[in-house]
């Protein structure tokens, strides 16, 4: 899907060209440049997050989620500036969907193990690859930062049940 701002005809401008058009919302869009790494950098994101949310899962809920809500709010508009800037609206090099996706995985839990956050962060990316019902159809019909992330909040709620099975099944373990 072409983006509006960008015509079939016109080359998408070099990432270094929408590093200098929108700096900012670069930067955090591609979780302080993660997603220009080969690979996979939207599971590399989620990979580097998911300590962070370990940590903050000592914290009591309001102070967890709090955060989340801003962060995930301003990555909406990160990724929207960011897709324009590079001439396509879900470019790979934008991971921070990822970031706020493992992060609506885990967010809910207190205390979280390093075996839960990993389940968490497997079964978010299992999600978001697969996109079940309605994150495909976000990805697929959507042109803006508000899709990009939503589709990645929706596999992060579907790894939720996952996760509180673990949590339940080998809560002596954890």
């Amino acid at each position: 899907m072409e983006s509006p701002e960008q015509p079939a005809d016109e080359p998408k401008p070099t990432w270094r060209q929408a590093w200098r058009q929108a700096p900012v919302s670069m930067f955090f869009s591609t979780f302080f440049g993660v997603g220009h790494i080969p690979g996979g950098p939207g599971t590399y994101a989620a990979a580097l997050f998911t300590p962070a949310i370990v940590w903050m899962s000592t914290w009591p809920l309001g102070w967890r989620v709090g955060p989340f809500v801003v962060v995930t709010l301003l990555s909406m508009w990160w990724a929207d500036r960011a897709g324009k800037a590079l001439g396509e609206h879900d470019s790979r090099r934008i991971v921070m969907d990822e970031v706020v996706g493992v992060w609506a995985t885990l967010v809910w839990f207190s205390n979280l193990s390093w075996l839960a956050a990993l389940v968490g962060l497997v079964l978010f990316r299992i999600f978001d690859v697969t996109k079940p019902p309605p994150a495909r159809r976000l990805d697929d019909e959507g042109d803006n930062g508000i899709t990009v992330i939503a589709d990645d909040l929706v596999a992060g709620v579907w790894a939720i049940p996952g996760v509180v099975l673990v949590v339940w099944l080998f809560a002596a373990q954890l």
